[in-house]
C-alpha cells in the first residue's frame, strides 16, 4: 500500500472516529470523558455524518440541547437532512423543546416535512402534547390538517391522547373536526375510544366537550351507522353518548360551526376579531369559556340558586 493511500485511509478513520465520538458526546454516552462537542468539531468531526441511524443534529434535538443544536447549525449541519428513520431534526425537536424548534425554523427547517410514515413535525408535537411547539410550527406555516399514511391529522393525534391544550391550539388555527381517516375514525371517535378504555379523566371530558362544540354536535357513529367497537365494553359510556347524539343540535351551535368552517385555515382569533359581531358572540365562535370545569361550576351554581329559591318559599 502506498503512503498516500495509507494517509487517506488513516484520515478517513480518524474523522469517522471523531464523528462517532461526537454522537456519543451529544447523547452523553462518553467513551472519552473529556470530549466536548466544540473541540471534536474543531478536530474534524463531521457534523453531517450518520452513525447507524443517527445524525448529530437529530441526536441533539432528541435530548433537547438547544446550545448544541445552535452550535451544530452554525458549523454547517444540514437542517433538513433525513436520518435512518427518514425523519428530520424538526420531527424530534417537535416532541421535546420549543427552543430547538424555533432554532431549526430560523435556519430554514421545513415545517411540513414528512417522515417515512408521512407524519409531519406537527403530528408529533400534538401527540406529545407540546402546545408551544404546536404553536411555533403553525406560526411558521405548518398545515393544521396535514394527513399521515392513515389519513389522520394532527388534531386526531392530539385527540387520541386527550391532549387538551394541543387540541385548543390546533382548533384556533383551523384544525378540522369533520375529517375521517382510512378506518372511518374522526378526532372525536378517537377520543371516545380512549374514554371507552377507562383512561379518561376530567381533562379528557373537557377535550370531548371542546371538540363537540367545534363540530356543532356529538357524532361518533361510522359511515355505516355502527358505533365504535370499543364502546361495546363500556355500556355506561355508550348509553351516555347515545343519549347525547339523540338530542337535536342547537341552531346556534351549528351556526358557530358554519362560521368557523367558512373562515378556513388561518389564525381564527385574528379573523374573528374583524367580524361585525358582539364581543360575546366572538368569544362563543372562538370556543372560549367552554370546558368541563366551567360546566360543573355552572351546574353547582344552578343547583344552589334552585335550593335558595326553594328555601325562600
Amino acid at each position: 500500500m502506498s503512503s498516500t493511500m495509507w494517509y487517506i485511509m488513516q484520515s478517513i478513520q480518524s474523522k469517522y472516529s471523531l464523528s462517532e465520538r461526537l454522537i456519543r458526546t451529544i447523547a452523553a454516552i462518553r467513551s472519552f470523558p473529556h470530549d466536548n462537542v466544540e473541540d471534536l468539531i474543531r478536530k474534524g468531526a463531521d457534523v453531517n455524518r450518520m452513525h447507524g441511524t443517527l445524525k448529530p443534529l437529530h441526536c441533539a434535538c432528541m435530548v433537547a440541547d438547544t446550545d448544541c443544536v445552535e452550535l451544530l447549525l452554525e458549523k454547517g449541519a444540514e437542517v433538513n437532512a433525513l436520518d435512518g428513520y427518514n425523519r428530520t431534526a424538526l420531527h424530534y425537536a417537535a416532541e421535546k423543546d420549543e427552543g430547538c424548534v424555533e432554532l431549526l425554523l430560523e435556519y430554514g427547517a421545513q415545517p411540513n416535512a414528512l417522515d417515512g410514515n408521512k407524519d409531519t413535525p406537527l403530528h408529533w408535537a400534538a401527540f406529545k402534547d407540546n402546545p408551544e411547539c404546536v404553536r411555533a410550527l403553525l406560526e411558521s406555516g405548518a398545515h393544521p390538517n396535514a394527513r399521515d399514511y392513515n389519513n389522520d391529522t394532527p388534531l386526531s393525534w392530539a385527540a387520541m391522547k386527550g391532549n387538551l391544550e394541543s387540541v385548543r391550539v390546533l382548533l384556533d388555527y383551523g384544525g378540522q373536526v369533520h375529517v375521517t381517516n382510512l378506518k372511518g375514525q374522526t378526532p372525536i371517535s378517537r377520543l371516545v375510544a380512549l374514554l371507552a378504555r377507562g383512561l379518561g379523566s376530567e381533562q379528557e371530558e373537557e377535550c370531548l366537550e371542546l371538540l363537540c362544540s367545534a363540530a356543532g354536535r356529538l357524532e361518533v357513529r361510522r359511515a355505516d351507522g355502527s358505533m365504535p367497537h370499543e364502546l361495546s365494553k363500556h355500556p355506561e359510556l355508550l348509553a351516555r353518548l347515545s343519549g347525547m347524539m339523540a338530542q337535536p343540535a342547537l341552531l346556534r351551535d351549528l351556526a358557530r360551526c358554519a362560521v368557523r368552517n367558512s373562515l378556513g385555515v388561518q389564525y381564527l382569533p385574528t379573523a374573528v376579531k374583524q367580524l361585525p359581531l358582539p364581543e360575546s358572540v366572538k368569544q362563543y365562535v372562538l370556543l372560549r369559556n367552554i370546558g368541563y370545569k366551567q360546566d360543573k361550576e355552572r351546574e353547582k351554581e344552578g343547583e344552589q340558586t334552585l335550593c335558595n329559591a326553594l328555601q325562600s318559599k
